[in-house]
């Protein structure tokens, strides 16, 4: 595997394999009626199913999705197993048999065996077609940049095949001049100094950078690019020399090598944690948009009846690493409240890049009430359910602030934004501008579930407490 977090993947999808086929199992008993087994008979060999099953498919590499492996590659792997995991049944069955003991029929055993075969089959179909589907329409998509010269090449022309894992190579950066004559490669960008590649890195929507150099070439300095990548949230993955050295003569080690990269990262890196709070994130908004949908419809009548203008606010923000996005809220201000915003810059209340005055102007009594009791933020939900936001997570900026941002607070932006964080809970509208930035990198250096937990329940308790402006 590249990286670990491929590595968790593929576990995931064995032990999802190995419950399947236990499944099968014990529904087959349903079909199949075996009125000679015991449950410790149900027992014994469900058992074997969950340990020799985990071994043979590790052992095989089935939990790689098979777009980079070879369809007769991934068929062979499951025969494989069937035939292996088959011989071990049926000699244990006719073992037991000929001591006079009766266990499963030879008709049950090979009913499971071919029904595994071929539901496994599916499986790996279906997980394929999801995997191509939601990395086609984007959806959690790391943007990846990658470091290398000329004998990076085969890694990066596996590497583009590698869709389904859900990196998009966005560029390559290299500092060899011949490296432009690759016309398979896209967006080749040629780096000579270490302060342009800080630079590069630092403007452009980069979550992850795989370097493949060797470290002690002296063309870019990767401690100094370790550096620069943590101080804003980016993580890099340097090479291993063995496998650089075995590059050359593998291309394939995309695949094949174990190691292939080392990985340094300043994020959580709870990979497993983070997929929970990704599938929280788009349940619980699903359930918030059907069931308030007619608080959101009474909402829109108010507001249309109020003054004719649009339901909802759209303001493009900044979300992880850069991408931008438009936010959602239901319209607070009056219609023209961003041309107004000229003439109440000197009234600013707030510290910093962010803008705040207590009795805004242009807020509307309606908006007032919205605002009070964070009705308006009730939209944000969609932006959650489409994956631009998660409901805890720092607040999306506009670009205007991000611009005035200290290098160092744009690791603020190597977490998903969210509706709500430690500064709503802690101080809402009383804390500086530094001590916003500051609760929102604790959140992202001491991140859990436990800690989302935390701050989604404080929400709740803030939001009945009605003192939003």
């Amino acid at each position: 595997m590249i990286t670990k977090r491929e590595s968790i993947l593929s576990q995931i999808l064995v032990v999802a394999q190995v419950l399947m086929s236990l499944l099968l199992f014990l529904c087959l008993h349903i079909f199949i009626p075996q009125n000679t087994i015991s449950i410790f008979d149900k027992i014994f060999f469900s058992t074997q199913i969950l340990v020799v099953w985990s071994l043979l498919f590790s052992k095989f590499r089935l939990g790689i999705i098979f777009r980079e492996t070879p369809f007769f590659e991934m068929l062979r792997g499951y025969v494989a197993t069937i035939m292996l995991g088959g011989f071990i049944f049926l000699f244990e069955v006719y073992a037991l048999r000929f001591s006079g003991y009766q266990s499963y029929s030879l008709r049950f055993i090979l009913t499971f065996l071919i029904a595994n075969l071929l539901l496994l089959i599916v499986f790996k179909w279906v997980i394929y077609f999801f995997m191509r589907y939601i990395r086609k329409i984007g959806y959690n998509t790391r943007s990846v940049m990658i470091i290398g010269d000329v004998h990076a090449e085969p890694f990066i022309q596996s590497f583009i095949k590698a869709k389904d894992w859900g990196y998009r190579l966005t560029s390559v950066v290299t500092p060899n001049d011949d490296f432009r004559k690759s016309e398979d490669i896209p967006n080749v960008h040629v780096v000579k100094k270490q302060e342009t590649l800080k630079h590069y890195i630092t403007v452009n929507t980069v979550d992850d950078i795989f370097y493949c150099m060797s470290v002690k070439d002296e063309r870019y300095n990767p401690e100094q690019l370790l550096q620069d990548a943590a101080e804003i949230g980016v993580n890099v993955h340097l090479m291993d020399e063995e496998a650089l050295h075995k590059l050359n003569e593998n291309p394939h080690s995309l695949i094949n090598h174990d190691h292939l990269f080392k990985t340094y990262q300043t994020t959580p890196d709870r990979y497993i944690g983070l997929k929970i709070k990704d599938l929280f994130d788009f349940g619980f908004s699903a359930f918030i948009l059907v069931v308030l949908s007619p608080l959101f419809l009474v909402i829109a009548l108010l507001l249309k009846l109020q003054d004719g203008g649009p339901i909802f606010f759209k303001q493009e923000r900044i979300g992880r690493n850069g991408r931008r996005f438009n936010c959602l809220k239901f319209r607070s201000m009056v219609v023209n409240a961003e041309a107004l915003l000229d003439d109440l810059k000197d009234q600013n209340e707030a510290d910093g890049p962010a803008f705040k005055i207590e009795n805004d102007p242009r807020i509307t009594k309606l908006g007032r009430f919205l605002r009070k009791t964070s009705l308006d933020e009730l939209p944000q939900f969609y932006n959650v359910l489409k994956g631009d936001m998660s409901i805890v997570g720092p607040r999306p900026p506009l670009l205007k602030e991000v611009k005035q941002y200290e290098r160092s607070q744009l690791r603020r932006l190597s977490m998903k934004p969210g509706i709500t964080c430690i500064w709503q809970v802690r101080g809402r509208n009383k804390v500086s501008f530094k001590e916003w930035m500051e609760m929102d990198l604790e959140y992202i250096d001491t991140w859990s579930l436990c800690l989302d937990l935390k701050l989604f329940f404080a929400t709740i308790c803030v939001v009945f407490k009605a003192n939003g402006r």
